[in-house]
């Protein structure tokens, strides 16, 4: 079977309601997402730092993918 991509597991993370926006202030998002094994990842867009979270993933996660899915930040 091939493995999920961070796309699509992303899409499939927020269609099972495991992502929670906390705060939006301006360009300031703090968001909460429940990962698969169950683990409480925190995350979001920091103007100065850009998008983060707190995952061992060293590339854009399925954590953030959901979060930029519902979120625009500077149009993008």
């Amino acid at each position: 079977m091939p493995r999920e991509s961070a796309r699509l597991k992303g899409l499939r993370l927020l269609l099972d309601g495991r992502l929670t926006v906390r705060h939006v202030q301006g360009e300031i998002v703090r968001a909460e997402c429940k990962g698969d094994s169950g683990v409480l990842y925190s995350l979001g867009h920091f103007p100065s730092r850009g998008w983060e979270c707190t995952c061992p993933a060293r590339t854009t996660c399925s954590h953030l993918r959901a979060l930029m899915s519902v979120v625009t930040v500077n149009g993008k």
